[in-house]
């Protein structure tokens, strides 16, 4: 039940966009929002080069219901943008939803980073448990490309594919407050946006629902 709709994102050191979800399997009910906020730091492993890159970031999020186990999203980096929709397919003791995610990071010439715009599409799927009323483990697979446009022409695209895996814990007279711990590794398949390696990212997420 975390980041159901609109997320900011503030990606440093390496660049790129968040590969987080913070998400279950359970849309938002119809017209209900939720406010989040969470820290994440990740890992760049670029193979050619034997290097390790750190990437770190804050997120400022909200989510809104659509209806018809529908939800909607807005990532806002400070380098860049996200939008995203999660649809939820089954219900039951197993649930599972489809993700899909578009977004783009612009970047200006710096120490670390390129005169760029990098664009994604991410898709992916959350198979959530719910143990308890209170607590749910999701997991799931996740898939994304990537293309890369530099400032003086020219471009490089990569694919990414991976897994993430989160814990919710939800608390409060109502059950409106929800903390969630998240891991993911994705490892590219093709190309090498944003790099030519591997990519690990965890973070904590904190939210409440409205």
């Amino acid at each position: 039940m975390l980041i159901r709709i609109a997320s900011v994102v503030v990606v440093a050191v390496a660049g790129c966009g968040s590969y987080t979800m913070y998400q279950t399997a359970e849309p938002l009910p119809l017209n209900r929002w939720q406010l989040a906020v969470a820290s994440t730091s990740g890992e760049l492993f670029d193979v050619p080069q034997n290097t390790w890159t750190p990437t770190t970031g804050i997120e400022l999020a909200s989510r809104y219901g659509v209806g018809g186990d529908t939800d909607v999203g807005l990532k806002l980096y400070s380098l860049g943008a996200e939008t995203s929709v999660r649809h939820r397919f089954a219900a039951g003791t197993w649930q599972w939803a489809g993700l899909l995610a578009l977004g783009g990071v612009r970047t200006r010439q710096q120490l670390e980073t390129t005169d760029a715009f990098t664009a994604h599409l991410r898709v992916a799927a959350a198979i959530t448990r719910r143990l308890r009323p209170r607590f749910a483990l999701t997991f799931g697979p996740a898939l994304t490309g990537s293309l890369f446009v530099p400032a003086g022409g020219g471009s490089a695209a990569g694919l990414l594919l991976g897994a993430f895996g989160n814990a919710e814990w939800s608390f409060g007279e109502t059950a409106r407050w929800h903390l969630m711990p998240e891991i993911s590794v994705h490892g590219s398949v093709a190309g090498d946006v944003p790099v030519e390696g591997a990519v690990v990212m965890g973070g904590l997420a904190f939210s409440r629902d409205f």
